[in-house]
């Protein structure tokens, strides 16, 4: 069921390309170590990812439809950006490659199914297309309520809420400290990605217009942030498997994740050695 529905996703993607640019209505998106790869931790009691307590809160409007609640972290030399999201039936971000920032996956209810390439893609100038570096074969897994996936950089990822109803999920991507420096948040251009082809919303009630223009920098514009971002499913895809590799399924990074949720705790604790904007 796995492979055949993101199958079917991949092929109706190709339909909708010839359509129109970026009219799926798939959301978007995401090292410094050595772990990486697809491995999920699951515990229904004790498991979350707080939020910082901020005094005004930030939303965003991508170019292809999600409203992303954003704060960004920093003590000393981590920083991070965060997002909280909700993400509809059959949302989710299409195949693309971060070089600037690791990325981790919280979905407190299970449901969605992400795919992440075994064969790593080193240079942003060189994205997995057939006539760059080649396409990638992709693996599948289904995420479980309250887990926690992690997605390194370099490696083609992204994933589909396969479920019939909203779910929540929480972004992290952490700034890795060999990347260019971007302004205002110095977190590796994530957030200053989706800030810039994106809307700022002053009023959930009545979101901004998403243009044709925003949707064309949302690709055109994301190797300037260390981003690959594909216009359609195949376009780096050229084999999905749900037989995961054990080099992707038993890698992780929680000295990194543990690091970072200690300093929301210690923000909404009142530290001033964290600051989150």
């Amino acid at each position: 069921m796995f492979q055949s529905r993101l199958t079917q996703i991949a092929k109706k993607s190709i339909v909708l390309k010839l359509i129109s640019f970026f009219l799926v209505t798939l959301g978007i998106l995401g090292l410094l170590f050595a772990s990486k790869g697809i491995a999920q931790v699951a515990n229904k009691d004790t498991m979350i990812i707080p939020f910082p307590n901020l005094a005004k809160e930030s939303y965003t409007l991508t170019p292809v439809g999600e409203i992303f609640k954003f704060a960004t972290c920093t003590r000393k030399d981590l920083t991070f950006t965060m997002s909280s999201a909700m993400i509809g039936p059959g949302g989710g971000p299409i195949p693309h490659v971060h070089h600037y920032t690791p990325e981790w996956f919280w979905t407190p209810k299970g449901g969605y199914e992400l795919f992440e390439s075994e064969q790593e893609f080193p240079s942003v100038n060189n994205p997995p297309t057939a006539e760059a570096a080649g396409k990638t074969k992709i693996y599948t897994v289904q995420t479980k309520p309250n887990g926690i996936i992690y997605g390194p950089r370099f490696h083609v990822h992204g994933f589909t809420n396969a479920t019939n109803e909203m779910l929540p999920i929480t972004f992290i991507w952490m700034r890795a400290n060999d990347v260019p420096d971007f302004l205002p948040y110095h977190d590796g251009g994530i957030r200053e990605y989706f800030e810039e082809t994106g809307f700022k919303i002053d009023d959930l009630n009545k979101l901004p217009e998403i243009t044709n223009a925003s949707r064309a920098a949302f690709a055109t514009d994301a190797p300037k942030y260390g981003i690959n971002q594909s216009t359609f499913f195949l376009q780096y895809v050229k084999e999905i498997s749900d037989k995961i590799p054990t080099s992707l399924a038993t890698m992780k990074d929680d000295q990194n994740l543990n690091a970072m949720i200690k300093m929301i705790e210690d923000f909404n604790s009142g530290d001033k050695s964290v600051s989150c904007i």
